[in-house]
């Protein structure tokens, strides 16, 4: 879906950098490949549409407010108690989706998961309950398979023990390549 008014000027320089340094990190471009103009850049990533408009994924991938676009582009995490309806606190992540992922992993693993401790030697061990390369994946794939149009946020509910991720969408049946 092609988002007429969204200029390349208007895209995030830290979020566009976040991008270009987590693509040569994984392999997936080289540093020369980062080195083009955005333009360029979304090009490549074809996030225009065949009349030359930045599409919704750019607005929502390295737009600083993707929610001026996308009603319910952004991530709510809340702590609970005893039951569903005991909210301890909450905390909401806005901004572009390639940063969102990193800001929700942080605030999960600093703020809202307690590590059970062990020492080895002088080594200090820390396990949650959840493993980081798990939560991340499944975060990975809320905000990938998440139904933009539906306005809804995605929302974690974490628990003293357990955690739940929601979004309102569907993982495909089949793959289209």
């Amino acid at each position: 879906m092609p988002v007429p008014r969204l200029k390349v000027e208007d895209l995030s320089q830290s979020a566009i950098a976040l991008f270009k340094k987590k693509a040569i990190g994984r392999g997936r471009l080289t540093e020369e490949e980062t080195k083009v103009s955005d333009q360029v850049l979304m090009e490549n990533l074809r996030l225009y549409d065949d009349d030359g408009y930045l599409t919704r994924a750019a607005a929502l991938a390295v737009y600083p407010d993707p929610e001026r676009w996308i009603t319910g582009a952004y991530i709510k995490i809340v702590f609970l108690g005893e039951s569903d309806s005991d909210l301890l606190y909450q905390d909401e992540i806005h901004g572009p989706l390639i940063e969102q992922i990193d800001k929700t992993m942080d605030l999960i693993y600093t703020k809202y998961m307690k590590a059970l401790i062990t020492y080895q030697g002088i080594q200090r061990i820390e396990r949650f309950f959840f493993h980081p390369d798990s939560c991340r994946e499944i975060l990975l794939n809320a905000v990938i398979h998440k139904a933009y149009e539906s306005c809804n946020l995605i929302q974690i509910s974490v628990y003293e023990d357990h955690m739940y991720i929601w979004n309102e969408g569907k993982i495909p049946l089949t793959r289209t390549m």
